[in-house]
């Protein structure tokens, strides 16, 4: 509609008939002017019912806890399900994955594990996993059965399948789950800081994350996802314990033992030599330890011959050649590993025009990739430029090339190097920008748009093309300004700022007992900002005029304006934000269950709290300034009152509506997203312009893979590929890890780490 009148007022009033418009306004301007009561109260209808009808829907009714764990499992179920048909781990051929009971000194004592005194004979955990082993007793589910704590360590080398073994205990955990069992969870562990967060506390916030619905307080005050953790309806299944820094390894298992009760169940993945470096001093208590067993060269064989098409099986007889003759060899080392046996099978895919024999290969009688590092390296090399090659299914055409991709890749992957995570989060992606250059680019973006709101406020109300372009302007100028710094101070200051809104507005939503901030806290904040931002842009547009019409009547008519407009302001935004604590509620659960749905999810709902909040704001303005009129004499101190309802209606579209999508921009995830995640960093060459798409596609060929609301790398071995990373230094056998304090520590958002400073760096 915007755009509808733009384009059939501007003409006229920015081309040769302005001046005669001047003169002879539309008539639909000299109506408005004549019969105003009734325009403003048929707005005002038209206005109720609208916001009246956005907030009707049918709340989202707390479920008990019993129904909630159901509703958990049916969703974690899916979401794997799905991961595990898009990471193709049983197409075309399943890489069958064997354990055993390890032989490092890194288990608690049989009896603490078997539960009782006199039972302190191992027990065997071995088996092996061939295709899906969801219904087979002797895989990884009968060995964690066979445990009587059910507390089990997953071992391994770097790409050994951890991960691929923990997801499948958890599908089939779920495949035979009986009503009012634990629901398994599988979440990656290098989000949580155990000295920050206990392990409930973050265990409930990462299941928020996926499941906004369980942010909802219960009668009992916590959390439902608290409440579903605290009755035992979770059964956590922890991915990547190597992926947390050192320091925090030993600290997290000792969290581990004293914060799970006896009988807790607990499953843990980590690579086998970190993890024996980080007992030393202190077991996981009543854990079992089992550890992958390198790929055996038939399992190998089979695995690469029935993957591959019958007319190009042969490409791998030199490799079958090289690995039975030598098994000590780089190529027989390197893939030993079902990561590596992946990656070669991908490299040298039906449609790639590489040879696997290139792993052969020498020059001058030296191989060209004589180790085992050489070889897996450049599996992993070959990985990208593989996967970009050729068509998806249903694709037309190529996106993106290799090249292009990999640009983008370890742009990604240098962007969590320096968050110390594997979550890939769309929100946090503007944070690879330095503060003060994401305040100026907020700066610029919501002064543009508050300026051309300006301009078609004032066009339409029939003011001269120079008045118009001055106030747009002007306007642009000082909101572009104050919601800059407002933008850096939020980033600075407010921990959570800005993650994704996870509530919407609804008429009944203080009958569902839903969690809200407190009220008062922010009635005083929007009492405070609206004189505050009068008061600050009336100074700066009267030093302005001032300097433009050489008046210094100007500076005291702004002085004036700030303060016949600053009450109304603050006071609606007071009533606005403080109100809104009444009626919200979390979105729905399956609004948001993948990356993509929840950023689809979070624009609908901050565009939609925009627009309600923005009118019901304009409206406030407009009722108040009425009042004030009313109040106040006409002649102040020298200059003349001057209120009608279409001032009053041209200020609260303006300032309310204005101001409602200016904040949109600048202060949440959302706006976040669009003015650098899909405005700058593609501009600078750093992504591309479909930055969801591309992920979404880097997800559909193998790359990334979804854990909830988060892409990650498929392995860490990848993201450290493309983007280097230093290695830790060795942990110190003999000592306690001490840790120094060195400025201010501060939580940040995810309780991972915070937003770079203003010079790129993190605070730690």
């Amino acid at each position: 509609m915007a755009a509808a009148v733009l384009g059939m007022w501007l003409p006229i009033y920015f081309g040769p008939l302005s001046e005669w418009m001047k003169e002879n306004p539309p008539p639909f301007i000299a109506w408005m002017e004549q019969h105003t009561t009734f325009a403003v109260v048929l707005f005002m209808a038209a206005t109720a019912l609208a916001v009246l009808g956005s907030m009707a829907r049918p709340p989202n009714e707390p479920q008990p806890v019993a129904d909630l764990a159901e509703t958990l499992a049916t969703a974690v179920a899916e979401q794997w399900r799905r991961e595990e048909t898009a990471l193709q781990l049983q197409a075309p051929w399943p890489i069958p994955l064997r354990w055993k009971n390890t032989a490092r000194p890194v288990a608690d004592h049989w009896e603490a594990i078997n539960d009782a005194q006199n039972l302190g004979e191992p027990v065997d955990l071995s088996g092996r996993l061939d295709g899906d082993g969801r219904a087979d007793d002797d895989g990884i589910v009968g060995a964690f059965h066979r445990v009587a704590s059910r507390r089990l360590v997953i071992l391994g080398a770097p790409g050994a399948g951890k991960t691929v073994l923990a997801l499948n205990l958890v599908l089939h955990l779920l495949d035979r789950r009986q009503e009012g069992e634990r629901v398994p969870v599988l979440l990656s562990m290098g989000s949580w800081d155990p000295d920050q967060e206990t392990l409930r506390s973050w265990m409930a916030r990462r299941l928020a994350e996926d499941d906004p619905a369980l942010r909802t307080r219960s009668r009992s005050g916590v959390t439902l996802g608290q409440e579903l953790i605290a009755s035992g309806r979770v059964l956590p299944v922890l991915d990547g314990l190597d992926e947390m820094p050192p320091k925090a390894r030993s600290g997290a298992l000792v969290a581990l033992s004293r914060q799970l009760g006896r009988g807790e169940p607990l499953v843990l993945t980590c690579r086998a030599e970190e993890y024996e470096l980080t007992v030393e001093s202190s077991v996981l208590t009543a854990a079992a330890v089992v550890e992958l067993c390198p790929l055996a060269p038939a399992d190998l064989q089979t695995y690469l011959r029935v993957s591959t098409a019958p007319a190009r099986t042969g490409c791998w007889d030199p490799l079958f050649a090289e690995v039975e003759s030598a098994p000590g060899g780089p190529v027989a080392q390197a893939l030993s590993t079902p990561l590596m046996a992946w990656l070669a099978r991908t490299a040298y895919m039906d449609t790639s025009p590489a040879e696997p024999a290139e792993l052969l290969a020498e020059k001058e009688g030296v191989r060209r990739f004589a180790t085992r590092a050489a070889v897996e390296e450049h599996l992993v090399e070959r990985l990208v430029p593989a996967v970009y090659s050729r068509d998806l299914p249903g694709e037309d055409t190529l996106r993106w090339s290799g090249e292009e991709a990999h640009r983008w890749l370890s742009f990604l992957a240098r962007h969590l190097g320096r968050f110390r995570t594997p979550d890939l989060a769309w929100w946090q992606l503007g944070t690879t920008v330095p503060l003060a250059a994401r305040m100026v680019l907020v700066g610029i973006a919501t002064g543009v748009v508050y300026g051309l709101l300006s301009c078609l406020v004032h066009g339409l109300g029939g003011f001269g093309l120079m008045d118009i372009l001055v106030s747009g302007l002007l306007n642009g100028s000082m909101t572009g300004l104050s919601f800059g710094l407002a933008h850096g101070i939020a980033a600075k200051f407010i921990d959570g700022a800005f993650q994704p809104s996870r509530v919407r507005l609804s008429l009944r939503g203080r009958q569902t007992g839903r969690a809200r901030p407190r009220v008062l806290p922010r009635f005083m904040a929007g009492l405070a900002v609206g004189p505050i931002a009068q008061v600050t842009g009336n100074l700066l547009a009267g030093v302005v005029n001032v300097a433009a019409y050489q008046e210094p009547f100007w500076l005291l008519a702004r002085v004036l304006n700030a303060g016949f407009w600053g009450l109304p302001i603050g006071v609606g935004a007071a009533l606005v934000l403080g109100s809104t604590a009444w009626f919200e509620e979390p979105i729905d659960t399956q609004e948001a269950t993948s990356p993509t749905a929840l950023l689809n999810t979070n624009r609908a709902t901050v565009l939609r709290q925009a627009l309600v909040l923005g009118v019901v704001f304009g409206l406030l303005i407009l009722l108040g300034s009425w009042v004030m009129a009313g109040l106040l004499p006409r002649h102040m101190w020298g200059t003349t009152v001057v209120w009608t309802p279409a001032v009053g209606l041209r200020s609260g579209i303006l300032s309310g509506l204005g101001s409602a999508l200016v904040a949109a921009l600048a202060l949440t995830a959302w706006g976040r997203w669009v003015i650098l995640a899909r405005g700058w960093l593609p501009l600078t060459g750093r992504l591309p312009w479909a930055v969801s798409a591309f992920l979404e596609d880097a997800h559909r060929r193998g790359v990334l893979r979804r854990n909830g609301a988060f892409y990650q790398f498929r392995h860490t071995r990848l993201q450290h590929h493309l983007a280097p990373v230093p290695p830790p230094l060795p942990p110190q056998r003999h000592s306690q890890p001490r840790f120094h304090l060195s400025g201010m520590l501060r939580r940040q958002e995810h309780g991972r780490v915070g937003e770079p400073d203003s010079d790129g760096e993190m605070s730690r």
